[in-house]
């Protein structure tokens, strides 16, 4: 009888738990992270790298666009097959120098962006955590990965006002 009543027990809480209604809410994380404080000092930065990209990497194009054109006219100026081959080598080596230099350049633009950006994405995950678990949120969802939301709640605002942004 004891284990007939435990196992009871046991079946009513289950059933006690999985009755409960998940409550679902969603934020516009894409709303709210540039009016974060601070976060214009962090675009202003990437700003400033990825221009210095840019012009160095112009240099190099120019540079490129240079040893063409002597190719070229040493090619119609009747040139020996052992002075073009000489030219073709230093082409070759500047572009593939420009090559690894414009991945490097993506990669290291990302990993700066990354490294700007955390705290500012730490800062606003902790604040949607913050309002969610306030008002007992299960689920907080970005609406920018979702196709779809229906019985959801937008916490948008609260999270602003977590943050200070109006």
């Amino acid at each position: 009888m004891k284990k007939l009543f435990f196992i009871l027990l046991a079946v009513l809480c289950c059933a006690g738990v999985s009755a409960q209604k998940a409550k679902f809410g969603h934020v516009d994380y894409a709303s709210i992270m540039p009016l974060m404080p601070g976060i214009d000092t962090a675009q202003t930065a990437m700003a400033d790298m990825q221009k210095e990209l840019e012009d160095e990497g112009a240099i190099m194009s120019q540079e490129l666009k240079q040893k063409e054109e002597d190719y070229m006219r040493l090619a119609n100026s009747g040139a020996s097959a052992a002075v073009l081959k000489v030219k073709e080598d230093e082409f070759n080596r500047l572009y593939e120098r420009f090559q690894t230099f414009v991945s490097d350049g993506e990669k290291r633009l990302q990993e700066k962006q990354i490294e700007l950006l955390k705290p500012f994405q730490e800062k606003l995950l902790a604040a949607i955590k913050k309002v969610a678990q306030a008002e007992h949120y299960t689920y907080v969802f970005d609406i920018s990965t979702l196709a779809f939301y229906g019985e959801s709640t937008d916490l948008t605002a609260a999270v602003k006002k977590e943050l200070g942004i109006q």
